[in-house]
């Protein structure tokens, strides 16, 4: 599973995000806005999360556990 964080600039909803990911100890790699490569829209003001390719524009706790397979304290592989 590849995982890639985009940190938007509000930063209660990035920090967020951020807590998440450190809590559940998931393996991801931190890409600025400006590097995502379609220009269908434009990251910067909501955080973001790629994960094996679809990506997910400001998610919740409830759905990023739903993405990401969490199980217990950490995430589990697809």
């Amino acid at each position: 599973m590849t995982v890639r964080f985009f940190p938007g600039s509000r930063r209660s909803k990035t920090g967020l995000i951020e807590g998440f990911l450190s809590r559940y100890r998931v393996a991801h790699e931190l890409v600025q806005p400006e590097d995502y490569k379609s220009k269908t829209f434009r990251l910067g003001t909501d955080p973001a999360v790629e994960v094996d390719g679809m990506l997910f524009v400001d998610p919740n706790v409830d759905a990023l556990k739903k993405i990401l397979h969490v199980d217990g304290d950490e995430a589990q592989p697809v």
